[in-house]
């Protein structure tokens, strides 16, 4: 039987079921699912888009953009501005910090730079932006979430729409604020489905059991709050074992269990209903090695193996063969960098 790829409008899929209404389980683990439940995959890997700091000039950041099958640098971006980098869909951004604050939009396949205001009230008190890509649209937005002032609890939040021709639509508008409080820091405690839905954990008293999500599309939180597949009660670790990332536009629970020292992944195979499916076990000395202690999955390769960045003394990235069980250090990027996302488009704008 073959698997249908198109997914549901929420970023989430129903998994197929045979002839007789039963579900059927994938064929092969993270990969299988992977094509089960999310889009149709390019015939090419999307890029790995990295932020390199200067030591000498903090103010100094070049971006790379890395084909993570041969470690090879496809285009760079040199002598950017700090601050908070994200990518989505076709776009590349950033919002600067301190008197330069815009959010700064480029386009790679037309080279193309609009610069935005980064945020509508004034209020410059720490915030987190989470880039979207809203395919039924093709809009791209970015949500702000940021508490009113200092010793507040509760979150605020504003949208942006990106590339509205220099109209009103490139204006910061109010959202609702989130149902409860959202962890965004670390960014790893949030992702965003190809669907345009963010996921967030939820800290303090719900103890990272539950998720938030916020549908980019209709600007409104989701009315229910989404399990996580595995219970506080049930992990061997803090909250800093959890990562929620997205793999070929599904959300993936990625849970580091240093007890029994593995790596284990669920994929969200229906929002709606809140279905997680097990799909991934693997040794986390296969991917880590001495003083490492956390591997992000970053993409889902064409021929199923598996690239993670490593954040350690340096910042690496390994691709591991789940067939095999062999690791491969592809790029070793240096002390200071950090890894912005994924970038699925054209570069005929960058020189």
């Amino acid at each position: 039987m073959a698997y249908p790829l198109a997914p549901p409008n929420n970023g989430a899929a129903v998994l197929p079921t045979d002839d007789d209404g039963g579900q059927l389980r994938p064929p092969t683990k993270l990969l299988g699912c992977l094509r089960t439940v999310g889009r149709p995959t390019s015939k090419t890997n999307p890029l790995l888009v990295a932020a390199f700091y200067s030591a000498a000039d903090i103010s100094r950041v070049d971006v790379k953009l890395v084909d993570v099958a041969s470690g090879a640098t496809v285009a760079r971006l040199d002598r950017q501005g700090n601050g908070h980098f994200g990518a989505t869909g076709g776009l590349l951004c950033l919002v600067g910090t301190g008197g330069t604050a815009a959010v700064s939009v480029l386009d790679p396949a037309t080279g193309d730079v609009t610069s935005i205001p980064a945020y509508a009230d004034g209020n410059k008190t720490s915030s987190a932006y989470v880039f979207g890509h809203v395919p039924a649209t093709g809009e791209h937005k970015v949500l702000r979430v940021y508490t009113a002032g200092h010793g507040e609890t509760k979150q605020s939040c504003e949208i942006l729409t990106l590339g509205g021709g220099g109209g009103g639509k490139q204006r910061w508008r109010t959202a609702p604020s989130p149902p409860v409080r959202v962890g965004t820091a670390p960014s790893r405690h949030w992702a965003v489905t190809r669907g345009g839905v963010a996921h967030f954990l939820i800290p303090q008293r719900a103890e990272y059991d539950v998720i938030a999500s916020f549908d980019m599309a209709t600007e409104e939180w989701r009315p229910a709050l989404l399990q996580c597949p595995l219970s506080s009660d049930k992990r061997n670790c803090c909250s800093d074992s959890l990562s929620l990332v997205e793999l070929n536009g599904c959300l993936v629970f990625v849970h580091h269990d240093y007890l029994s020292f593995s790596l284990d992944m669920w994929v969200l195979t229906d929002l709606d209903r809140g279905t997680w499916l097990r799909v991934e076990s693997l040794p986390l000395g296969k991917v880590l090695r001495g003083g490492e202690t956390m591997a992000k999955p970053l993409m889902v390769l064409d021929d199923g193996r598996i690239a993670f960045w490593v954040r350690g003394p340096n910042s690496v990235v390994r691709v591991y063969n789940p067939r095999t069980g062999g690791c491969e250090e592809v790029v070793n990027f240096g002390k200071l960098c950090s890894v912005v996302g994924l970038y699925r488009g054209s570069l005929l704008g960058v020189k």
